[in-house]
């Protein structure tokens, strides 16, 4: 796991998540951009010794798991998205053959 964490250098990582910068952009980018910027801080507070390798852990894995979960939500309503524009288009063809 230690392979996929960058380290840490200052706590200036906790911001990383909650960037201003990260407004306006797709939520997938956000996404990655919060996931790396909290396993960075979890890195930081685990290195500085201000939380225990259990606690770490934990954290991670719930970290992973909201990430994993907001990745499948924004995939499913991009399909929604798409099947409602299909849909609409397809009920304006039905209509206007009927009113024809």
């Amino acid at each position: 796991m230690a392979t996929l964490i960058r380290r840490a250098k200052s706590k200036s990582a906790r911001g990383l998540a909650l960037s201003s910068s990260l407004k306006g952009r797709e939520p997938e980018a956000v996404n990655i951009e919060a996931l790396r910027g909290i396993i960075s801080y979890l890195d930081y507070l685990y290195t500085e010794g201000e939380i225990s390798d259990r606690a770490y852990k934990a954290l991670v894995s719930q970290v992973l798991s909201t990430f994993v979960e907001n990745s499948i939500q924004f995939k499913v309503e991009r399909i929604l998205d798409r099947f409602g524009k299909e849909l609409e288009k397809a009920e304006e063809a039905l209509l206007n053959d009927i009113l024809m």
